[in-house]
């Protein structure tokens, strides 16, 4: 477990490897640094990361974190627009695009989305896909306030960018 933490905490420019997976990706502008892996149900595991290359701060002068998400469910049959369904239910969001093209995987879908925070009433913009690697559908989600989403869209892309299944 110390051998994952210390792979996942050294991102910078590194080939990252989500485990149990053959799912990889890079930070290729660095600045991201590794916060935490939890479990929050039997076969999904979920990564999560934080921007810390510069203080990002709202209209409102509040420093904003933007964060990436990462959520493994193992050994899921249904495919990755069924997962996308799921979670949309239990996350609700607005999709402002909807793509297919360009997405590592097999059977993916991406969207670019906005919701209001239920507890701190703030506007989010993410850009989020799903897909399939082997018996897994990953969901990679990258968000910020939407007031400083036109400044994080060039890094969350190329982060999406360099993602690859083997």
């Amino acid at each position: 477990m110390l051998a994952l933490l210390f792979g996942l905490g050294f991102s910078a420019m590194s080939q990252i490897r989500i485990p149990g997976t053959t799912v990889s990706f890079q930070f290729p502008n660095g600045g991201w640094k590794y916060l935490k892996t939890m479990n929050p149900a039997k076969n999904t595991t979920v990564y999560l990361y934080s921007y810390s290359a510069r203080v990002v701060v709202d209209k409102s002068g509040e420093e904003v974190t933007p964060f990436m998400r990462i959520y493994v469910k193992q050994n899921y049959s249904d495919s990755p627009f069924e997962l996308a369904y799921e979670r949309s239910v239990q996350q609700p969001f607005q999709s402002l695009e909807e793509y297919m093209e360009g997405l590592p995987g097999k059977d993916g879908i991406g969207y670019i989305g906005a919701y209001t925070g239920t507890s701190d009433g703030k506007d989010y913009q993410f850009r989020m896909i799903y897909f399939r690697d082997g018996n897994n559908v990953v969901e990679i989600r990258m968000e910020t306030t939407l007031d400083t989403y036109d400044e994080m869209a060039k890094e969350f892309e190329d982060v999406m960018k360099t993602i690859r299944t083997k």
